[in-house]
């Protein structure tokens, strides 16, 4: 029984249910093969076809490529035996433009119970898509935002806890390093006493003994300015400076043999730092890499530049930094070797970051990477 029939059944008028329908919903009438037979005119308005323009033709004029070939497979299989389908359906109007329908087809079937036509009554849901999309959007930015802000707020905290630990370290360590500086000063003087001439009249064993008097006081001098220097927080006083006049004095402080070569780069660049530290950061890596070669190897000092940064490279032909201990290499008190505080590289990293700079390190060879602002 067809749509008029069944109104004229119940004694209904046809005619205003259709103004009814015009006003509110996007109605669409097809027969059994899905071919449209009817348009309303809110259904032409919302897909830009004139109603001529669609009748005879199949709904696939409006296919969006939004769904699946299995979604309208199961919307066919629903309302070809007999059923009422409900969904939501993105369509392609004739101006390329898309819009969202919420619809709800109804088969109707004939005297003989067979279906005579399938009536879609739909009603246009673009712009609740629109706020929906908007929305969902915005849950996902807040969702990374809050992931950002735990993730900062960890960090941050474990930068205050890391902080407060130094800085209980540093004020412990610095007082041990005071009462240990006095008697070394003075062991050291009584050493340098020691003339050449009485040097002369030491047997060997004794001479030997000297020079390992002489290298421990070196090493213990040492140990404690890293650990006064680390418990220091002293400012930054930057100027303009020579980079190859840093590395020279730096090259002062480095206990090299004669087994070991190191290449210093020619070319000069001007820095605005605090020379002094800097001094201390080069002279202190470059020592790390003549210990780590053990009397025999190759270390290269190579410098590049661009209108930001100075990068200089610091690279050794030891055996390299373990991947267990790459990571942990800037940590407080962590140290791979027999003598030493574990805070050279600590105080290095500090400086560097005080200049507004960075620093880092790779195996295959050992390489530091310092890079630090050429300008103001």
């Amino acid at each position: 029984m067809g749509l008029a029939a069944t109104f004229k059944k119940l004694n209904l008028d046809y005619s205003s249910f259709e103004e009814i329908f015009s006003d509110h919903s996007i109605v669409a009438v097809t027969d059994p093969k899905g071919t449209i037979v009817y348009a309303n005119e809110k259904f032409c308005e919302l897909s830009k076809y004139s109603e001529d323009e669609l009748i005879g033709q199949n709904h696939r004029i409006l296919k969006s490529d939004e769904h699946s070939d299995e979604f309208f497979k199961n919307m066919w299989n629903t309302i070809s035996s007999g059923e009422i389908w409900e969904g939501e359906i993105k369509n392609r109007a004739k101006d390329d433009s898309f819009y969202w329908l919420k619809s709800t087809i109804i088969p109707v079937n004939d005297s003989n119970g067979d279906i005579q036509n399938y009536v879609a009554i739909r009603i246009d849901i673009t712009k609740e898509k629109e706020i929906q999309s908007k929305l969902l959007e915005a849950e996902s930015k807040l969702v990374i935002q809050n992931e950002n802000l735990i993730s900062e707020v960890e960090n941050k905290s474990s930068e205050l806890v890391r902080s407060e630990r130094l800085a209980t370290i540093g004020t412990m360590a610095s007082r041990v390093a005071h009462d240990l500086k006095n008697p070394l000063t003075i062991m050291h003087t009584y050493a340098e006493m020691l003339t050449p001439e009485i040097l002369s009249k030491l047997d060997s064993k004794d001479k030997e003994k000297w020079f390992r008097l002489q290298n421990s006081i070196f090493d213990m001098s040492r140990i404690i300015e890293d650990v006064l220097d680390f418990a220091r927080t002293t400012e930054i006083k930057k100027k303009k400076s020579s980079f190859l006049s840093i590395l020279k004095l730096a090259m002062n402080h480095v206990k090299s043999t004669y087994g070991i070569s190191i290449n210093l780069p020619e070319n000069d660049f001007k820095l605005n730092c605090d020379s002094r530290k800097i001094e201390g950061v080069l002279s202190n890596i470059i020592n790390n890499a003549v210990q780590a070669l053990d009397g025999s190897g190759e270390i290269d000092v190579e410098t590049t530049s661009d209108s930001e940064f100075l990068t200089i490279l610091i690279k050794d032909s030891g055996p390299g930094i373990s991947e267990e201990n790459l990571d942990k290499i800037f940590e407080p008190m962590f140290t791979t070797k027999t003598t030493g505080t574990g805070l050279g590289l600590v105080i290095c990293k500090s400086i560097i970051e005080q200049h507004g700079g960075t620093i880092s390190v790779n195996n295959k060879p050992t390489t530091f990477t310092i890079k630090l602002p050429v300008g103001n």
